[in-house]
């Protein structure tokens, strides 16, 4: 099966693809060395505009199907293997959800438009309506700060949430439309220090996660995916408090909790995505080891030299780096550098080691 995915950032599904076994062409917009290792043909799109995108994946010729990433849902292709349209811009729209939350008993935080933003209290949660990671959302303390906020151009594109405390998790769900099936509870890395400035940026994943609310995630994070009618592979997002679990937003589309996911769970979430599309779904597994994530931002404008390529490469071919980038790549500030991967036998020791490798790389930058 010839499969095409088009991403900003395609490698964890292409290579998810390729070790399923598919033929897979790639477009995105790094050209990672470890994108290109695992696609059959790749080639790395400019402006991103869809006459260019049309252009370029006439260029790989005919193909079974076509997976869309973060950003690119709205392209027309045939044969593409998403939630449809409608779908994804109900569930994507984090103004809108508040309701549908509230409809379904499902624990949600408080959400209002900007211009309403000061009857929640402080402090405030201030994010966009659509899209994800994290990288654009902050904290407003007062009102002082809310009246800043406002004076933005792009005030309006963002909403406001009451400020919840607690450690981020998700569920990874692979949904067939009329059933779904979480095949783990990841613990999310989100804004840490030495891996980033950007306070609230997605920076990895532990897998699996433990907690007392397990259950309870499970069972909001299949009836959200059976609700909407999600295909495919999907995410929900959670935070757990000291009183259970809130669930934050969904995600319905490929997750960047992937590659902690696979390994811990032995299975191949491209293959359960292209699958599902049929009815398929796979069996609820065990966890055979603990995974760990770590996403290195730049902390100043830098350009990747031929050692720091080659180490990380070294690294990639032990399965401890991805997202690997080509020599001479520049990486903007609070732009992702590379990916670290470990794994063992406890959540602790996995996150030390992934700790200390992100060090490493931190210090060869």
């Amino acid at each position: 099966m010839k499969v095409l995915v088009i991403a900003n950032s395609a490698r964890s599904i292409v290579c998810s693809a390729k070790k399923a076994g598919y033929t897979v062409f790639t477009l995105d917009c790094f050209g990672d060395v470890d994108t290109c290792n695992c696609s059959d043909k790749s080639m790395v799109f400019k402006t991103g505009q869809e006459n260019e995108l049309q252009e370029l994946a006439g260029t790989f010729g005919e193909t079974d199907a076509v997976i869309l990433g973060p950003g690119y849902e709205k392209l027309k292709f045939k044969n593409t293997l998403n939630n449809p349209p409608a779908v994804m811009e109900e569930v994507s729209d984090k103004s809108k959800l508040p309701k549908k939350f509230k409809s379904m008993d499902i624990p949600h935080p408080e959400t209002e438009s900007i211009d309403k933003a000061r009857e929640l209290g402080f402090p405030l949660m201030i994010k966009p309506k659509s899209g994800s990671g994290g990288m654009r959302n902050i904290i407003v303390k007062n009102e002082g700060e809310l009246a800043i906020f406002k004076e933005r151009n792009d005030a309006r594109e963002f909403i406001a949430q009451e400020f919840i405390e607690g450690i981020p998790c998700s569920a990874s769900v692979i949904s067939s439309g009329e059933d779904a099936v979480v095949v783990a509870l990841n613990e999310q890395l989100i804004g840490v220090p030495s891996l980033t400035g950007l306070p609230f940026a997605y920076c990895g994943n532990i897998t699996p996660f433990h907690s007392k609310f397990n259950d309870e995630m499970i069972q909001y994070a299949k009836q959200i995916a059976i609700e909407f009618g999600l295909v495919g592979s999907n995410g929900v997002d959670f935070i757990q408090t000291e009183k259970g679990i809130v669930v934050i937003e969904v995600n319905p589309r490929f997750q960047g909790s992937i590659d902690t996911v696979e390994p811990a769970f032995e299975i191949n979430i491209f293959d359960a995505h292209v699958k599902s599309f049929s009815g398929e779904l796979p069996e609820v597994r065990e966890s055979v080891c603990f995974a760990a994530k770590s996403i290195v931002y730049a902390n100043k404008k830098t350009v990747i030299s031929k050692t720091v390529s080659d180490t990380l490469i070294g690294c990639m071919e032990k399965r401890r780096a991805a997202d690997v980038p080509q020599p001479g790549t520049v990486v903007l500030q609070d732009e992702p550098v590379s990916t670290m991967l470990e794994s063992a036998g406890s959540r602790s020791a996995a996150l030390d080691k992934v700790v200390k490798s992100s060090r490493s790389l931190r210090k060869m930058l």
